[in-house]
């Protein structure tokens, strides 16, 4: 039996963490996880309890990605709203490594960004990494090789564009 109160507790913040990388918008975020747990509430008994949290990452994942899609926002407005701080050049420039980044996530297989997720943002060790996903240890070393690598040529390519 799942611990519904305690899955949303725990993993509620780091799941609208990891869908704010990708639409760098919190109140769209919160919509796509709130719609995530929604339909993890209501496929739960056809969920195995191990692979519960993957599931979760792997619907918000997409659902995130479509909302992205039917949602074209434009980057000029996400800027101007920055305009108004004191420091604008850091912020200009972190703005944009924030952007980069929900693209590189978009564009990655969403197993490959779960991996990076949950160790470069969330601080897991390939452990617990292995025990969220229910992949083994060595599996867990090898997708986020080939994501690290993967998160690279992205990010390589937008370089080549002359975006970054």
């Amino acid at each position: 039996m799942i611990d519904w109160d305690a899955l949303v507790q725990l993993e509620g913040a780091k799941l609208l963490n990891y869908v704010y990388k990708i639409l760098g918008d919190v109140e769209n975020s919160q919509d796509i996880v709130q719609e995530t747990f929604m339909a993890c509430f209501q496929n739960i008994d056809n969920l195995d309890s191990n692979f519960i949290l993957p599931w979760l990452y792997r619907t918000a994942h997409n659902k995130a990605l479509n909302f992205a899609k039917k949602n074209k926002r434009l980057v000029a407005s996400e800027i101007l709203e920055v305009a108004d701080s004191t420091d604008i050049e850091a912020n200009l420039r972190q703005e944009r490594l924030q952007l980069y980044i929900r693209k590189c996530f978009q564009q990655m297989k969403p197993k490959h960004a779960l991996v990076l997720e949950l160790q470069l943002y969330q601080n897991k060790s390939y452990k617990e990494i292995s025990e969220i996903t229910g992949m083994t240890i060595p599996a867990v070393e090898s997708i986020l090789s080939r994501a690290r690598k993967e998160c690279k040529n992205i990010l390589q390519g937008f370089k080549d564009m002359g975006v970054i």
